[in-house]
C-alpha cells in the first residue's frame, strides 16, 4: 500500500479523479449550461460558368459572352459551404432582350446558409444579333481513288438536295456554298446512301462556325463505274451530193459519247468519229437517218450505241462580200507597216454555199489575215487567209490571195506610192518581187495551185509551177483557202 501511494502515476491519477469531482460540482451547484462555440468559415470559388436563361436562340445569336466564367467568395458554417461546385450557380437572364449590345447585371444561387462575400464580374456586356435563313443547295465532293480499273461518278444527294443555313445577318452575305465529302478510295461497287456531314463555307473557303444546318446531313449514293472517257463527235462527210446542192446543216443528237476502256487505251483517244455519206442523199430536204456505233478496237463498250444524224440540203448560191478587213500577223515591232494593195487594207470576197446560210452571213463572219513572221525592212507579197464559216467556201477556191505590205522602220515615212488594184478579169502580170521576199511562192513563178477539199476539210496548197502550167495539188506554195473555216498554211 506505501509502494502505490509513493509511486508517481498513482498520484496523477487520483489528482485526475478529484478535478473532475470537483468541475461537476461546480456545474451542478450552478446549474448554467455551456453554450457551443460558431465558427464561420469563407471560399473562394473560381470559375464559375454563367449560365444564359430566357434567350430566344432560334431568332438570335449571342456575341460576346466575355468572360464565360466568373470569380465567387462565399462564407458560412464549415458544413454548410459544400465542395459540390453545382450547388453554386451564376446566371444571365436574357429574357426580353433584343438585338443590340447591352450591359447587365449578373445573378447567383448557393447553397443554404452560404452568403455571397463578392462576385467578379458582377455586370457583363453582350451583344446580340438577329439571325437570317436562307435555302442552299448541297455540293458534294469525292475524295480518294477507287479500285483497280474504276471510276467514281457523279455524286446523287438523295431528297431535295438542299438545306437551309442559319447566320446572324452580318454573316449572310459570305455564304457561298454548303459542302460535303465522301471518301471512295479503294471502292469497286457503288456506294449507297451514305450518310455525309455538311458544312457551311464563307467565300475564302472557310468554315462558317455559326451556321446552323437543317439537316446537318445528307445521304449520298456514288456510281462506280469501269473507266471511261467522255470524246466528242467527229462528223465527216464522203461523197458528192448532186451538182447545184449544198450542206447547209450536219448534227447529231448527242455531242459526244462515253468510251470504257483501260487507262491507257483512253489516253489516245480525243474523239470518235461518224461518217456521213453525201451521195445517198438527193434534192432539197432535211433527212435524218440513224447510225449505229460500235468500240473502236481494244475498248469495251460505247454508250450511246446509236445516234441520230439530221443532213440538211439546200439549192446552193452564191454571194459577194466586201470590204472584208486584212488582219496583219506577228508585226515586227521596230517597224511601220503600209499596205500598198489593197491600198485600203480590204478585200472583196465571193462565197458559195446555202443560201439560208448566205443571207445571214456579213463581212465580220469572215476574217482574213496575213502573216508577217521574219520578214524585215522592204517591200512584201504575203498570202492572205481567209477563214469561213462552217458550210460556206469560196466561189473560186484555187485563186490565190495575196496582199503587197512595205515595212519601213518606224518614224520613216512610205516613198512607195500604192499601186492600182488590177481588174480581176486583168491578164497582165505584175511584176514579182524578189524571191526572198514572196513567201510561198517558187523562183520560177507559175500558176495558181489547185484548190484544197471542200466539206470542212483543210484545203491543200499547189506549188508553183513553170509558167502556164497547173501546180501540183497537196504541195506547199501559194496560200490556200480553206473551204469549211480551217486554215491553210503557206511555206515561206
Amino acid at each position: 500500500m506505501d509502494k502505490w501511494i509513493n509511486h508517481n502515476n498513482f498520484a496523477k491519477v487520483l489528482a485526475l479523479i478529484i478535478s473532475v469531482i470537483l468541475w461537476a460540482m461546480v456545474h451542478i451547484d450552478s446549474g448554467t449550461p455551456v453554450a457551443p462555440t460558431t465558427v464561420i468559415n469563407s471560399k473562394v470559388i473560381d470559375n464559375v460558368k454563367i449560365q444564359v436563361t430566357g434567350f430566344d436562340s432560334e431568332k438570335y445569336v449571342l456575341y460576346d459572352l466575355e468572360p464565360d466564367k466568373v470569380r465567387l467568395e462565399v462564407r458560412g458554417k464549415r458544413t454548410d459551404l459544400t465542395t459540390n461546385f453545382s450547388d453554386y450557380k451564376v446566371k444571365l437572364n436574357l429574357k426580353d432582350i433584343g438585338p443590340g449590345t447591352i450591359t447587365l447585371p449578373l445573378t447567383h444561387e448557393l447553397p443554404p446558409g452560404v452568403e455571397l462575400v463578392s462576385m467578379e464580374p458582377s455586370i457583363i456586356k453582350v451583344t446580340i444579333e438577329a439571325k437570317q435563313t436562307k435555302e442552299v443547295p448541297v455540293t458534294i465532293v469525292t475524295k480518294g481513288s477507287p479500285g483497280e480499273g474504276m471510276q467514281a461518278g457523279i455524286p446523287v444527294v438523295e431528297g431535295a438536295g438542299t438545306v437551309r443555313v442559319t447566320l446572324p445577318e452580318s454573316e449572310i452575305g459570305e455564304l457561298q456554298k454548303v459542302q460535303g465529302t465522301v471518301d471512295v478510295g479503294g471502292l469497286t461497287a457503288p456506294l449507297k446512301g451514305k450518310s455525309v456531314k455538311l458544312n457551311a463555307y464563307d467565300k475564302q473557303g472557310n468554315v462558317m462556325k455559326n451556321a446552323e444546318l437543317t439537316p446537318d446531313s445528307v445521304d449520298v449514293s456514288v456510281p462506280i463505274n469501269k473507266l471511261y472517257k467522255n470524246v466528242p463527235l467527229e462528223i465527216k462527210e464522203i461523197g458528192e451530193l448532186p451538182a447545184g446542192y449544198v450542206l447547209a446543216s450536219v448534227n447529231a443528237n448527242v455531242e459526244g459519247v462515253a468510251i470504257y476502256g483501260s487507262k491507257e487505251m483512253l489516253e489516245g483517244i480525243s474523239s470518235y468519229p461518224v461518217t456521213v455519206d453525201l451521195s445517198q442523199f438527193q434534192g432539197t430536204t432535211e433527212t435524218r437517218y440513224k447510225v449505229d456505233l460500235t468500240p473502236p478496237d481494244g475498248f469495251e463498250k460505247i454508250e450511246p450505241s446509236s445516234v441520230e444524224v439530221t443532213v440538211k440540203i439546200e439549192p446552193a448560191g452564191q454571194r459577194l462580200l466586201e470590204n472584208v478587213p486584212i488582219t496583219l500577223l506577228n508585226v515586227n515591232d521596230t517597224l511601220t507597216e503600209k499596205f500598198l494593195q489593197p491600198a485600203n487594207a480590204k478585200v472583196s470576197l465571193t462565197v458559195y454555199g446555202a443560201k439560208e446560210l448566205l443571207n445571214k452571213l456579213t463581212a465580220e463572219d469572215l476574217t482574213a489575215t496575213a502573216d508577217l513572221s521574219g520578214l524585215g525592212q522592204g517591200i512584201h507579197t504575203v498570202p492572205v487567209i481567209v477563214k469561213l464559216p462552217q458550210f460556206v467556201q469560196l466561189s473560186e477556191p484555187g485563186k490565190s490571195l495575196t496582199a503587197k505590205i512595205e515595212l519601213l522602220p518606224k518614224g520613216k515615212p512610205a516613198t512607195t506610192t500604192p499601186e492600182e488594184e488590177k481588174s480581176p478579169d486583168s491578164e497582165t502580170p505584175e511584176t514579182p518581187p524578189p524571191a526572198e521576199e514572196q513567201p510561198g511562192q517558187n523562183s520560177s513563178g507559175g500558176g495558181a495551185g489547185n484548190p484544197g477539199g471542200t466539206n470542212g476539210s483543210s484545203g491543200e496548197t499547189g506549188n508553183t509551177g513553170t509558167p502556164g502550167n497547173s501546180g501540183n495539188a497537196g504541195s506547199s506554195g501559194n496560200a490556200g483557202i480553206s473551204q469549211n473555216g480551217d486554215k491553210t498554211e503557206a511555206d515561206s
